[in-house]
């Protein structure tokens, strides 16, 4: 429990194939803020905890103005990514490390977000879910423009290609607001949950159960079902409208 109005639960494992885990999550409380975020080093590239300790370092740093999320939201991404290219340019062995980014602040009945790559948010609402963030993939350009149905990329060889991170040559960020009701939850996930979990399974567990419960089934669930990668999951349930 964050506050009276807010309740907020997260974790992350390295999943049952991987030695280490390249996820990084964060859960910031400030003055009528809250900021989530998640964070993947990419590719099972051995410096991609590097790039993701970064992006979460640096939204736990920056300095948020309530007046300016959106800017400053967009600020300390381009921070972040400006940070790993500075870290790969004083050591070429790092060339590579990057990491996704989804991130989003809230203050009172608003979401701020911004995100980069192929971890996720979901809205709860209503007891439907709804896919925030696009992923930035190849495939996904791909489904955009009718080339392949989702059935068919979910078979295709290059479905985890990115094409945007936090560290890659060039990044166009999505970023938007929405309004949150009582009761609403948000999903903050990196792919390791997405892969293995279809958006009906996510959307039942997370309607089902207190977000503690929910969090650790969808974890857990994910993890049954192989657990072929890194798995950070964030639940919250929002109560008020009122300052955090």
């Amino acid at each position: 429990m964050i506050s009276k109005n807010i309740e907020v639960w997260g974790k992350s494992h390295k999943g049952k194939k991987r030695q280490q885990n390249e996820d990084r999550f964060l859960i910031r409380e400030l003055p009528k803020l809250l900021i989530l975020a998640v964070a993947d080093g990419v590719g099972g590239n051995v410096f991609g905890e590097k790039a993701a300790e970064i992006v979460i370092d640096t939204f736990r740093e920056y300095e948020f103005s309530p007046d300016n999320l959106e800017k400053d939201m967009r600020a300390a991404l381009e921070t972040a990514d400006k940070r790993i290219h500075h870290e790969v340019k004083k050591n070429a062995g790092l060339h590579g490390m990057s990491a996704t980014a989804t991130i989003c602040v809230l203050y009172r009945h608003r979401v701020f977000w911004i995100h980069v790559g192929d971890s996720r948010m979901y809205l709860l609402h209503d007891k439907k879910i709804t896919q925030i963030t696009r992923d930035h993939t190849f495939i996904q350009d791909l489904i955009d423009d009718g080339s392949l149905t989702p059935d068919q990329a979910e078979k295709h060889p290059l479905k985890n290609m990115l094409d945007q991170c936090v560290g890659c040559d060039e990044i166009e960020p999505d970023n938007g607001v929405f309004n949150i009701e009582k009761h609403d939850r948000l999903l903050l996930c990196s792919d390791g949950l997405t892969t293995h979990l279809s958006d009906s399974q996510i959307e039942s567990i997370l309607q089902r159960d207190p977000i503690q419960e929910a969090g650790r089934r969808l974890l857990c669930t994910a993890l049954q079902m192989g657990g072929k990668d890194n798995v950070t999951v964030i639940v919250s349930e929002f109560f008020s409208a009122a300052d955090l």
